[in-house]
């Protein structure tokens, strides 16, 4: 048995099933790697083709509508943000490695979240409502 065939058939014995190393010990010595393709013991591998699963959709929350095509304007501020963040923390570096001060994120998610924090109420059930309304638009079909 190759390599290949030998890891393979591993594979598809072991995929997404919980297993212990006894287990997996167990599935290695009795497929044996010395003849023929033939597993030892008499046990039989079972070659199973996995299905394709659909992909599952998700549901858009406002963190996710954020980062769509539509809201290239939040998408700007992010950027903008991000860079003056790392422009400050180049400009600080000596106070920030002192602990005089905390170096700002620039993490995309973290400015991002950063930006929500300043939205107004009414912006924020704004776009509540624009989540809500892309969601009931994208859900048809699915029961």
């Amino acid at each position: 048995m190759s390599l290949n065939t030998f890891m393979t058939s591993i594979a598809q014995e072991f995929s997404g099933k919980e297993f212990t190393t006894q287990e997996l010990m167990d599935f290695i010595t009795s497929s044996g790697s010395d003849s023929d393709d033939e597993p030892k013991k008499g046990k039989k591998v079972k070659k199973v083709k996995k299905e394709l699963e659909e992909k599952k959709k998700v549901k858009m929350t406002v963190r996710n509508y954020f980062m769509t095509e539509e809201t290239d304007v939040y998408k700007v501020q992010i950027t903008a943000l991000k860079e003056a963040n790392k422009e400050w923390n180049i400009e600080h570096s000596g106070e920030i490695e002192a602990g005089d001060v905390e170096k700002k994120t620039v993490n995309f998610l973290g400015v991002m979240k950063l930006i929500m924090d300043e939205l107004s109420e009414e912006d924020l059930d704004e776009l509540k409502v624009k989540v809500a309304k892309y969601n009931e638009d994208h859900s048809e079909g699915d029961a």
